[in-house]
């Protein structure tokens, strides 16, 4: 699909004529992005067609996974019908949730079987699960759906990566671009959740997924203005880790380097931060201490565990384009993104305030 080993001619009989049936609003986001070049813009569609197209496998087998573990759960707890169970429909369900159960019973048709109501419920539904109205079935109960869970991850984790897939999934269902998405961290986010489930259905899902093959083959045009990332990188930042201490961490942020990024034993980056990330966790223990802070007694580690950063940075290839970055950084709570290399180690940084490209 959206693609061909012969070349199309691309006559302007031909594009005019495209142009038209693709409509100019759709056509003229790809037409920006081809710097007026239409050619180079009709590349970046069947590219974006690409993507879309080797997602389906990875959605379609995130979405099964998923789903077939939350109902093996509310069977479970509910019974081999819980879809009709009382105790589920008024006393879990939110009532955004009982509607769109109501409709996947409709749409199932009479004396429709519980099987047959799972495949009628959308992806949404699934999703919507992971809300903090749902924290009591998550509290006993996240590690029985993700056997893999890993000590630490809680009910908001996976909310925030499954959301994230929720999302590009419905883009790709709708045919909206996707070319200028983080795609890779997408996928990354759906071999994990999937992993968390079963590391056999991930390794399979990651043999057969043709994800990676496609993202690089994004054409490049010569007219197309192409800026990457690592462009407008800025290699002022403190590198630390999870054992670094925090005087350390709080001396090093000067006004010409004003973020952290905590690296893995691999050098890679797990998390990235201001010191305006510093400044409740240090407020909280001089009101507990009279006012007297001493920042060498913690780590990072110990600022990790009170406060929550996993919505406030973002990890980036540093080769794709700035335009990845931009919009990123449109998200309200990120603050930071972290460039990378192509051997995961960071290349610098991209400020929300430094949003002057």
């Amino acid at each position: 699909m959206a693609d061909s080993q012969v070349p199309y001619p691309n006559f302007p009989y031909q594009i005019r004529s495209i142009r038209s049936s693709i409509s100019e609003p759709r056509f003229s986001t790809y037409l920006t992005k081809g710097g007026g070049d239409e050619a180079y813009a009709l590349a970046l569609y069947l590219y974006n067609a690409r993507v879309a197209k080797a997602f389906l496998y990875p959605l379609g087998v995130v979405e099964v996974t998923l789903r077939n573990a939350i109902d093996a759960l509310l069977v479970s707890r509910f019974g081999l019908t819980w879809h009709t169970d009382e105790a589920l429909r008024v006393g879990l369900l939110t009532e955004p949730g009982l509607a769109t159960l109501e409709k996947a019973i409709d749409r199932a048709g009479a004396g429709a079987s519980r099987g047959q109501v799972v495949s009628e419920l959308t992806f949404d539904f699934w999703s919507n699960l992971f809300r903090p109205d749902y924290h009591d079935l998550w509290r006993t109960n996240l590690n029985v759906v993700f056997p893999n869970l890993e000590r630490g991850t809680k009910r908001h984790d996976i909310q925030a990566m499954v959301k994230a897939i929720n999302r590009f999934r419905n883009r790709v269902a709708h045919h909206e671009p996707v070319l200028d998405l983080n795609v890779t961290d997408i996928y990354s986010k759906i071999v994990e959740i999937v992993a968390l489930r079963c590391n056999e259905t991930a390794a399979w899902l990651k043999h057969h997924s043709t994800v990676s093959a496609v993202t690089r083959t994004r054409p490049r045009g010569s007219t197309a203005g192409f800026v990457p990332i690592s462009s407008r990188l800025s290699a002022d930042f403190l590198q630390v880790q999870e054992t670094t201490p925090l005087d350390t961490v709080f001396s090093g942020l000067t006004r010409k380097c004003q973020a952290a990024v905590c690296v893995d034993s691999d050098g890679s980056p797990t998390v990235a931060f201001t010191a305006f990330a510093l400044l409740p966790f240090l407020a909280g223990h001089a009101s507990k201490d009279g006012g007297l802070v001493e920042p060498g007694g913690w780590t990072v580690a110990d600022l990790l565990g009170s406060i929550d950063l996993s919505e406030s940075w973002a990890m980036i290839k540093d080769d794709l384009p700035l335009a990845t970055a931009v919009d990123t950084l449109k998200q309200p709570k990120v603050q930071v993104v972290v460039g990378t290399t192509a051997t995961g180690a960071p290349s610098g940084i991209i400020l929300r305030a430094h949003r002057r490209y």
